[in-house]
């Protein structure tokens, strides 16, 4: 006979699988330079066989967000998100950098940005 235990918490209220089960056990990421400001993005690729949380997480990436921003957004333990995403890194569904690396291909954005900082610039003179 299997029971159902409930230790309280109303956030994990409706799971069935444990954080932990999720993530191997594992309490930390394997990638030591993962913090919570490092930002990542979605990969093109197949997620058709991921665990919805993971899925979930791919979804919040498809722009750049970092992994506090993750935790945030979808209500989860920062400890557990860094590990995911972390998960997620070595098995290609994100990828890992800055939003400067990100290319800007709209260049009527950046002329107008331009534009404004060149009349604030006369504005002072």
């Amino acid at each position: 006979m299997a029971y159902d235990v409930w230790d309280g918490d109303e956030a994990d209220a409706g799971r069935l699988v444990p954080w932990y089960v999720l993530v191997n056990g594992r309490t930390t990421p394997k990638a030591s330079d993962l913090d919570l400001a490092t930002q990542v993005y979605a990969l093109p690729v197949d997620t058709r066989r991921l665990e919805p949380e993971f899925l979930e997480i791919v979804r919040q990436c498809a722009n750049w967000m970092s992994i506090a921003e993750i935790g945030a957004y979808l209500h989860l333990p920062l400890t557990i998100v860094k590990v995911m995403v972390d998960v997620l890194l070595e098995q290609g569904y994100l990828g890992v950098g800055t939003p400067a690396q990100e290319k800007i291909v709209d260049k009527r954005l950046l002329e107008m940005v331009l534009a404004g900082l060149q009349r604030e610039l006369d504005v002072r003179d």
